[in-house]
């Protein structure tokens, strides 16, 4: 019985090893089995990732889309040559475009290279085509050495990248600065007032129209002066503002005037508060008076609303009548805000002619007889000087205004064998010189063309003047003067062609 008893016991626990041992192996085949399909996986995702780059792309752009993917690679790297030239620039700052679009969203910035190049870098768009082109010191010569000028003056180097410094100057007077920048969306125009020296309170200013069909660049004038804000009229076929004179240049007798400017045919119809023929806005106006005129906006696509300063002439202490009027450009009439026209001298928007304050300023053959002009006013001596060239009494006084350095260079004056005449030659009484100068007592100052005072005491001056040859005949030359005030006293120093 204990026998049978302990085979039984074996028996038993025979087989329960037996089980345990299958139950082990079997286990360990499934871990086996889970352990080859793990690294199978791996290998797999291994291939792809190294035989299969093409395949990974940026979150968002669909596999099927490689069109896109070559797009978004081309963007970077443009991207990144776009990082490669803004590394180049030592200087730039943004410029506000105003009358700007969604169309073209102009974006202007005014740069300096490590090369010391200055440019106006613009990017815009026309007809959904992007553009990114560049406006060079050849084309605009006064963006030379704009940001060093800064600091000559007293008003740093302009700004680096992150530097957003306070600049004590309103954006339309900041010297050596883009002051305004309107974009003509319906002409495709880009109107630039490039800033430069400071004059008292005035601007030495350079006005520059950009066709953006051709990128063409004209320069539409230069002056002194100190410039309000410009507005567009409603269909963009005008463009006007006002600006107030710098009594030392003695262009103009008046204080503050108006221009207006046809973007169509890229011709001035108002400047200096004149029309075309050089007489006076407003063919309502009475004489007598001296009129002030301060651009305060549109009032219709062909009348301007503009505040008026009435004094009479000849009366400089007289205190200043002002008003509001219109101006309707095609018709030349001086309205009241009602839209009445003004007829009544001495009432209120009365208009006047400045013709009584003195000469015409901006043309004419030359000064009137009787008439003074300001020591202090550069123009008003060159106009004195071609007077007393006309008349024989008068004639020493002419060579009075002359420097003692004063070279005169014609091209006509070739004929007679010589290159140019000096102040000496003149008073030696040499036989070409006095041929010569025999000649020029014919001469008439024509019309004002550009001013620029580079300084306080020195002014360049372009015109024209008018030689009659006989009785009948005469021909009209661009000229050049240059002058310079020793003590209180502007003379010339150089006259020359003008092309």
């Amino acid at each position: 019985m204990i026998e049978v008893k302990a085979k039984r016991q074996l028996i038993v626990f025979v087989v329960a090893v037996m089980m345990l041992a299958a139950a082990i192996i079997y286990f360990d085949t499934r871990l086996l089995d889970h352990v080859k399909q793990a690294s199978r996986q791996q290998e797999n995702l291994a291939d792809e990732e190294a035989g299969d780059t093409a395949g990974i792309l940026e979150p968002g752009v669909p596999p099927e889309d490689e069109e896109a993917s070559g797009e978004d690679q081309e963007t970077e790297e443009d991207g990144a040559d776009a990082g490669e030239e803004e590394n180049l620039l030592i200087f730039r700052e943004n410029v506000t475009v105003r009358y700007n679009t969604p169309e073209y969203d102009l974006a202007l910035m005014l740069c300096e290279n490590r090369d010391n190049k200055t440019f106006i870098r613009m990017r815009y768009y026309r007809d959904g085509a992007s553009f990114v082109t560049e406006l060079d010191q050849e084309q605009i010569p006064e963006l030379t050495g704009i940001f060093e000028n800064r600091g000559d003056a007293g008003q740093g180097d302009g700004q680096q990248e992150g530097d957003q410094g306070q600049d004590p100057f309103p954006e339309e007077d900041r010297p050596y600065a883009i002051g305004q920048a309107l974009l003509n969306p319906v002409q495709g125009q880009l109107f630039l007032m490039v800033n430069g020296a400071q004059l008292d309170r005035y601007i030495q200013s350079y006005f520059y129209m950009v066709d953006l069909n051709d990128l063409s660049v004209k320069k539409l004038f230069s002056y002194p002066a100190k410039y309000g804000r410009m507005q567009f009229n409603r269909d963009f076929s005008k463009l006007a503002y006002s600006f107030s004179d710098p009594p030392k240049t003695g262009v103009y007798p008046e204080n503050s005037l108006v221009e207006v400017f046809d973007c169509i045919n890229a011709e001035f119809l108002v400047r200096g508060s004149r029309k075309e023929d050089d007489s006076i806005i407003g063919k309502n106006s009475p004489a007598g008076y001296v009129y002030d005129y301060v651009f305060e906006g549109w009032h219709a696509a062909d009348v301007l609303r503009l505040t008026q300063a009435a004094r009479p002439s000849g009366d400089a202490g007289a205190e200043p009548v002002r008003s509001e009027v219109l101006y309707d450009i095609g018709r030349d009439l001086l309205l009241n805000p009602d839209g009445t026209e003004i007829t009544a001298p001495g009432s209120a928007g009365t208009g006047g002619s400045g013709e009584d304050a003195g000469p015409a300023v901006t043309g004419g053959p030359g000064a009137a007889e009787g008439d003074t002009m300001d020591q202090d006013d550069p123009v008003g001596q060159l106009k004195l000087f071609y007077k007393y060239l006309g008349s024989d009494a008068d004639y020493p006084k002419a060579l009075l205004m002359l420097a003692d350095d004063f070279v005169f260079r014609m091209g006509m004056l070739t004929q007679f064998g010589i290159d140019e005449i000096r102040k000496s030659d003149i008073e030696a009484n040499q036989e070409n010189a006095a041929m010569y100068a025999g000649f020029l007592k014919a001469a008439k100052f024509g019309s004002l063309v550009e001013v620029a005072m580079p300084d306080g005491n020195t002014a360049e001056i372009s015109y024209t003047h008018t030689i009659a040859l006989t009785g009948d005949s005469q021909f009209t030359q661009l000229m050049k003067a240059r002058m310079e005030k020793q003590g209180e006293n502007w003379v010339i120093t150089l006259i020359e062609d003008g092309s």
